[in-house]
């Protein structure tokens, strides 16, 4: 290690000195920074000036030299936002977030029709997939659209929607179909008939903060919503509580609709209760003992029909069909056991509902 003049080393040194007011100071004789404190100037008491020793010279002071590197003429940079309006901004934010909350409580639909209505749930569609029943999805959404009184809602997963920054990027080579075709099918889809409501899967959400279904649905007379939504169907006489998620939590190999009866015991008490991500099929009835209602737990499959991860898996199918049907007969209470009837064959649901709205 070097040494200065006057025994001192500059490994002791940690940048400039400033006295208590601020000011750089230096030593008088030599101009040297390397100053320490030593002392008072020998008076006592609190307002001692106190003395500095200069180790480049040895030099003592109580008045060392000032100096300002430089001269501030114009204002300090004010913060963009001042604290005030900051914290005005932010309970803003945070009201806006509670208001949207809250109406995520229930999506309330008016009907106004006083006949039996319908309920078309599709399954996990996966519409660019090779395997999609690509001839069962189109005859369902023609039934749909032909049926008086039949409305449609999808349980999520439109589109495979490889994550490209993934491990699943490798599965684009496996289907034949684009991710330019993919969005063009997805958008048929979205157009095709009257969704009262769409629910975002997993893989509609790997599209991230920017999905494009969001904005695909925008202009539509619908709702996207991520994974799960709960809706009220206001009809004259009935509110129909319907509660549907892309997966509820839950498994069991003896109840493929466990998961859903799980949240109707309990979660929310609504009268339909359906959910798809599982490829399965899986229905279970169950009055709720308080309110007398009727609780329909319905897990629907999906049209991805041939599915070569399932194969690999020896993922045995266990669809009974790649949607399902609920009849509402509002002619009866809500607490009837036929006030709801699920159907597996879309045609039947159909010609069922014709029939009772034909009745009166």
């Amino acid at each position: 290690m070097s040494k200065q003049k006057g025994g001192g080393n500059f490994s002791n040194l940690k940048g400039i000195r400033q006295d208590d007011e601020g000011n750089i100071i230096s030593c008088p004789k030599c101009n040297s920074f390397h100053l320490i404190k030593q002392g008072t100037d020998g008076r006592r008491g609190p307002s001692a000036p106190k003395r500095w020793k200069c180790k480049q010279c040895n030099y003592k002071t109580a008045h060392p030299k000032q100096s300002t590197a430089y001269e501030l003429l114009g204002e300090k940079e004010e913060p963009e936002w001042t604290t005030e309006e900051l914290l005005n901004h932010r309970e803003d934010t945070f009201l806006r977030r509670q208001r949207r909350e809250n109406n995520e409580d229930f999506l309330d639909i008016g009907v106004k029709d006083k006949k039996p209505i319908g309920l078309y749930i599709m399954g996990d569609p996966h519409i660019d997939d090779d395997g999609c029943d690509i001839p069962a999805l189109r005859k369902h959404i023609n039934i749909v659209n032909q049926t008086e009184g039949m409305y449609s809602c999808n349980v999520g997963d439109l589109q495979n929607n490889w994550a490209t920054r993934t491990k699943l990027a490798e599965l684009w080579k496996q289907q034949s179909t684009t991710a330019e075709q993919a969005w063009q099918l997805t958008e048929w889809l979205c157009t095709a008939t009257n969704w009262i409501f769409i629910v975002a899967g997993n893989h509609d959400v790997w599209s991230g903060a920017g999905d494009p279904l969001k904005w695909i649905c925008r202009p539509l007379k619908t709702t996207y919503r991520p994974y799960s939504i709960r809706v009220r169907l206001k009809l004259p006489k009935h509110n129909i509580r319907i509660h549907c998620a892309h997966q509820f939590r839950g498994n069991s190999i003896y109840n493929t609709a466990h998961a859903i009866v799980k949240e109707a015991i309990f979660g929310f008490r609504d009268h339909l209760l359906i959910a798809g991500h599982t490829h399965v099929s899986g229905y279970m009835p169950m009055r709720e003992p308080n309110s007398g209602i009727i609780q329909h737990c319905c897990q629907v499959g999906s049209y991805k029909k041939y599915d070569q991860y399932a194969k690999q898996n020896m993922m045995h199918n266990k669809m009974l069909s790649p949607c399902a049907c609920a009849v509402f007969d509002t002619y009866l209470p809500d607490t009837h056991p036929d006030f709801i009837k699920i159907f597996w064959d879309l045609e039947a649901g159909a010609d069922y509902l014709r029939f009772l709205r034909a009745k009166k």
